[in-house]
């Protein structure tokens, strides 16, 4: 870029990682807090008066530089916003992680550019007017000519039916539990992944993402039906580089893809529509068989100090009539993997961002007599700290130190955008007065427990588990 930075703060994501090559190394300050990163650069840029950059992921990442950006708005101050964005295709449609970022700076930015990242380098920004919003399109999906296509009648899912033997059948989640379908589907004997926010997790037919990736992977599916909000699992990604044929059931009207049939109906609905289930009639159940689940008990005991290892005891000890919110990222994957029992499980999966995870964990808590149990990543806690000053009695905060964001490690990413730290929450507890314990045997009897896993079982297990 035509201008030179006197800083760079850089705040950790995947979206705005290929980003890091061009920023010079020496001006980079790393960041996992986005509204503290964009006031820090505020700070320096009112007493430098030089252009200062943020430089964030996608999604509720931009929405937390707001605040700073208004600021810097109405005193004149060189702040620049330096967004990494979803490509071009996947704006509105609900892609994970996909928002539009544009009208988000509408009122707090001079100048805004959106630019594809090959142009980025050439970009010249001298002259222009702040605060600036560059917003740069990271394209990496393979081009592909299906369609969008949107519905109003099940006629159409009955056409696609018509058209393939062994779809793949994905329930995600809903604002309600989706449970009451699944319950029926599985009268179906057709295969299907529900994931752990549907509500009916112990009931998947495929009992591990493991085994749904590689039967995606062999080909076994000739086109996906997914019923419910945008999707977690990893094959959402997949889909969209080498794509099958896709329906999608979503009360939102959004496919999350750029791609497929679109039907805004949601899970209730299907439930009692005589019709839908006329339809399924005429597809073949196609058992399958997940020996993964035997293979994922056995790494569990070989390394029990993993953080999928604590998991599974969370798990085991968390009883179906608790509530439990899970943090995005890493925590929601392995709880995931490792559900077996009925559990009524909330998490933030619109935009999934990992702000403000424990304060809807508090406002949840507040609309019941139940004992919620919030699981979070240490990254995560640290990001909502003030909101630990007010647990309610009926929170119990569960915090996985994996000592960083760990999930940019399992993604092959530049190390230090892990923001590794050696920092525990014990002195925290203690000064906020709140019961503190890192022990599980303490599980239920403390507001705040801490559980460190073992780094080098955590590796070793995800080696064995993704051979």
């Amino acid at each position: 870029m035509k201008m030179s930075f006197e800083k760079v703060f850089f705040c950790t994501g995947a979206r705005n990682h290929d980003l890091l090559k061009c920023f010079n190394e020496e001006k980079l300050k790393f960041e996992f807090d986005e509204r503290v990163a964009s006031f820090k650069a505020l700070g320096l840029a009112k007493i430098s008066s030089l252009p200062v950059a943020v430089c964030t992921t996608s999604g509720t990442a931009v929405a937390e530089c707001v605040p700073a950006m208004l600021e810097a708005y109405y005193t004149e101050i060189p702040l620049i916003l330096i967004s990494g964005d979803r490509p071009k295709k996947l704006h509105g449609t609900g892609s994970p992680q996909t928002i539009h970022h544009e009208a988000l700076t509408t009122s707090c930015r001079r100048t805004f550019i959106e630019t594809d990242f090959k142009d980025l380098e050439s970009l010249d920004l001298t002259g222009l007017e702040y605060p600036i919003h560059i917003n740069v399109l990271v394209d990496d999906t393979v081009p592909h000519e299906m369609e969008l296509k949107f519905h109003d009648a099940l006629s159409s899912f009955a056409a696609f039916v018509s058209k393939v033997k062994k779809p793949l059948f994905v329930f995600s989640h809903e604002n309600k539990s989706m449970r009451p379908f699944i319950e029926k589907f599985t009268g179906t004997k057709l295969s299907f992944y529900a994931e752990t926010l549907s509500g009916g997790r112990d009931l998947s037919a495929i009992k591990t993402e493991k085994k749904l990736i590689e039967l995606f992977n062999a080909g076994f599916f000739d086109s996906v039906v997914r019923i419910g909000h945008t999707p977690l699992t990893k094959i959402w990604r997949l889909l969209e580089k080498g794509p099958l044929p896709v329906y999608h059931f979503d009360s939102r009207n959004l496919p999350g893809l750029s791609f497929g049939e679109v039907l805004p109906l949601n899970s209730e609905s299907l439930t009692q529509s005589n019709e839908f289930w006329k339809i399924l009639e005429g597809l073949l159940p196609y058992p399958v068989a997940d020996e993964t689940i035997w293979r994922l008990d056995e790494l569990i005991k070989k390394y029990p100090e993993s953080e999928i290892s604590f998991s599974q005891k969370l798990n085991n000890l968390i009883s179906p009539d608790d509530f439990v919110f899970l943090g995005n990222s890493l925590i929601i994957r392995f709880f995931e993997l490792t559900q077996t029992k009925n559990l009524k499980v909330f998490g933030n999966r619109g935009v999934n961002g990992i702000d403000g995870q424990l304060a809807s964990a508090i406002g949840l808590a507040m609309g019941t007599n139940k004992t919620v149990h919030c699981i979070l990543g240490d990254v995560t806690t640290f990001y909502d700290l003030s909101s630990l000053r007010d647990l309610p009695s009926n929170l119990r905060l569960i915090i996985i130190n994996n000592k960083g964001g760990r999930i940019f490690d399992m993604l092959n990413l530049d190390k230090r955008i892990v923001l590794e730290h050696e920092n525990d929450f014990k002195d925290i507890a203690s000064g906020l007065k709140l019961s503190y314990s890192n022990d599980l045997s303490d599980f239920n009897k403390v507001q705040v427990l801490e559980l460190m896993p073992l780094r080098t079982q955590s590796e070793a297990f995800l080696k064995e588990w993704q051979q």
